[in-house]
């Protein structure tokens, strides 16, 4: 063995033990880690607002406490708006639940018969069952909140571990903001010198797609969360708020929110009105803001920077989810979008090897 080969196969070897320490460190601290992430995350995504704020001469320091403060703003708004909102709609709907049930069996009489499909004979024993069963569990529903709450506070100090998470997490992103320039000088310090270039210039890349990915994958969100509340509201139907803000908030994973905004909606419509003509509207609506997503939001917000495929991204989700739990989550894409940049290179440096051409210069069979 040669002492380049030597030398290679120790950096390699090197390489791979520091992941697995790292993956290692990141199951065995998961709810730390999940803190960081979430920390790293928001400071990554505020940190372009900050440098504008910084480009009309505004100190650094105060830059962000400006976007965090106009965050925090944001979420407050959020809250106060919309989560009353749905309380009351959920309240309402628990009312008519009951109703719903009854005309369900009205929509299904009328399309078993449409389309020659055999019902049961107790038919009306299933309905009086179900009503029941609604007018029992439903109730129950309404304060499943509160239930959850304490069992997942079962004590007084997980409450207040909790709430310090939480407090800690704005506190971290203002200092990974803060030091934004002094992480990456020490990363770049820790890349050997024969490296740093060509590891740099791949870093350059991954922040690329990771920021085009995150900030526009979110924007695109939460302008299809508005959209689809808008059109469900002017259709009138029950829930519009929920299932408008699900929708746009799953759409994070691709066409998991359009799937569950049409299948949610077109459900409740056709319950409601009897009418089809109802689920044409909010199909209609829904086909509407998917091609205004497709052909202007994504290429004018996102455009190609992740390069991943739909299926490739699903997977990503799944796997990390999987693999490290909510951490994984949170890492599946950046990850997967690390890979791909270095598959390329990967594939470049093959394209160029005597693996694949067989010759120095190019020309097979030299």
């Amino acid at each position: 063995m040669t002492s380049v080969t030597r030398r290679t196969l120790v950096r390699i070897g090197a390489a791979l033990g520091f992941v697995v320490v790292l993956i290692w460190l990141m199951i065995a601290l998961e709810s730390v880690t999940t803190i960081v992430m979430v920390a790293f995350l928001m400071a990554y995504i505020l940190d372009p607002g900050v440098k504008w704020l910084e480009s009309w001469r505004i100190p650094r320091t105060l830059a962000i406490g400006l976007m965090l403060s106009s965050g925090a703003i944001i979420i407050v708004l959020a809250v106060v708006l919309i989560v009353p909102r749905i309380i009351e709609e959920v309240a309402a709907f628990v009312q008519i639940a009951p109703d719903y049930v009854a005309k369900s069996r009205v929509v299904l009489l009328q399309m078993a018969e449409r389309f020659n499909v055999q019902i049961p004979e107790d038919w009306d024993q299933v309905t009086r069952f179900l009503v029941e069963k609604w007018r029992m569990y439903l109730p129950k529903m309404a304060d499943v909140s509160p239930r959850i709450f304490k069992s997942v506070f079962k004590s007084t100090l997980s409450l207040i571990s909790a709430l310090i998470n939480l407090m800690l997490i704005p506190i971290l992103a203002y200092y990974f903001m803060a030091s934004f320039d002094n992480i990456k000088q020490g990363v770049s310090d820790l890349i050997p010198p024969y490296a740093r270039e060509a590891v740099i210039e791949k870093f350059r890349q991954v922040d690329s797609v990771l920021s085009g990915f995150v900030r526009g994958q979110l924007t695109i969100c939460a302008i299809l969360a508005v959209l689809y509340t808008l059109g469900f509201l002017i259709i009138g139907i029950d829930l519009a708020v929920l299932l408008g803000l699900v929708g746009g908030i799953l759409f994070i994973i691709p066409y998991l929110g359009t799937v569950v905004a049409l299948i949610g909606a077109s459900g409740m419509a056709l319950v409601k009105y009897g009418e089809p003509i109802y689920v044409v509207y909010v199909v209609g609506w829904i086909a509407v803001v998917q091609l205004f997503e497709s052909y202007i939001l994504t290429p004018k917000i996102v455009g190609h920077a992740i390069g991943l495929h739909p299926v490739a991204y699903i997977l990503a989700l799944i796997i990390g989810a999987h693999l490290f739990g909510f951490v994984g989550l949170l890492v599946a894409i950046p990850v997967t979008a690390v890979l791909k940049v270095f598959a390329v290179t990967g594939v470049e440096m093959y394209r160029n090897s005597y693996l694949y051409r067989d010759s120095p210069n190019g020309i097979a069979g030299q």
